[in-house]
This record gives C-alpha cells, structure tokens and sequence, in this order.
C-alpha cells in the first residue's frame, strides 16, 4: 500500500513540474516581449539602441511592421537575438545603406510564408517610419553564391525555407525584396534591383 502511495506522489509530483514547464515558456515570452518593448521606448528617447536586460547581447533599434505582424529589429544578427526578433545585418548599417534583416523561419519571420508582392511592411524606428513595397519573393539556396545586398532604399527580409522544415541545417533561404515607397513613388519607374544570385 505504501508502495501505491509513494508511486502516486512521484507520479503527482512529475505531472506538476511539467505543468509549471508549461506554463514557464509563456510567461517567459511574454515578460521577454515587455522588457523589448521597453527597450525600444527607451532607444526612442535616447536615439541608441538599448538593451532588454544586462546579459543581452543585442539593443532594440526599431519595430518592423508585416501585416497584423509587430516584430522587434534588434541591432545584430546573431543566435541569441534571433531568438526574440529579427536582427539586422551589421555589415549594412549605415544611414543611406540598404535594410538587411534575418529572422527565424518558425518564430518571428514565419509571417514572411504568406507575404506577395505588392504588400507593404513598415520600418519603424525611433525618428521615423518607413514603408517599403514589396517587389519580389524568392528561394535561394546558398550553394549557388553570394546574395547581391539591396541598393539604397531597399529592404531585404531573409529567412529559412521551407517555412513547415524541422531541419535546422537548410542550405535554403526564403528572401523578400522590397523598395522604400518614397523612393518608388519618385521614381516612378521599373526597379534596377538585380535578384540575387
């Protein structure tokens, strides 16, 4: 009879740390959410992208509008801020310089599966908003070469394809290609933006 008991109480006692694991994963997502949405209110008085919290290794510059969509940009690439928003591209981090940002396919950019061209996502930082229509979709996989960088007035939406893939190693990407609206509706022309390649 003992044996039942204890057998029971482990059994219990499994079940509700499971349980709080359930319950941890969104309260860490939603807690992770407010703190970057206090960051970017705090990069908007202080016009320098600001960290989360101490141990990020990232600052929130600017929110990116896609659809119903609201997705923190974080100031850099890597793993760690990939897993709460889209980074940008370092390397393109100028102020006249193309919009280059990765994000993961099953998290924040899975949005991107249902972008067309001719939609518009919006670039929202701290001094302005930017609209950007969107011109071309494409898969590239990366054993064929580089990727040609935007021009000026573009952005570029980068992530792994394909969207419903368990495989963390593709050599595919989903890109998404698109032009600053101010700079489309000037021109008044057909885009020089060559696909990459």
């Amino acid at each position: 009879m003992r044996g039942i008991r204890i057998s029971a109480l482990l059994i219990a006692l499994a079940g509700a740390v499971f349980l709080a694991k359930g319950f941890w994963i969104p309260a860490k997502a939603w807690l992770a959410k407010d703190l970057m949405d206090r960051a970017f209110a705090r990069t908007s008085i202080t016009t320098k992208a600001q960290k989360p919290w101490p141990s990020a290794d990232f600052g929130v510059i600017a929110k990116l509008r896609i659809g119903p969509e609201t997705i923190h940009v974080l100031d850099r690439a890597t793993n760690q801020a990939m897993a709460f928003g889209a980074g940008r591209h370092e390397e393109y981090d100028s102020e006249n310089g193309p919009l280059v940002l990765s994000g993961h396919r099953d998290t924040h950019f899975a949005t991107l599966e249902h972008i067309a061209v001719g939609d518009t996502v919006s670039y929202l930082t701290a001094e302005s908003v930017q609209h950007y229509i969107i011109g071309e979709t494409r898969i590239y996989d990366i054993r064929e070469g580089v990727i040609y960088p935007p021009g000026s007035g573009e952005i570029l939406l980068i992530t792994c394809w394909p969207f419903d893939a368990v495989d963390p190693g593709t050599t595919k990407r989903y890109l998404v290609w698109g032009e600053a609206k101010s700079t489309r509706d000037k021109a008044n022309a057909p885009s020089s933006h060559q696909p990459a390649r």
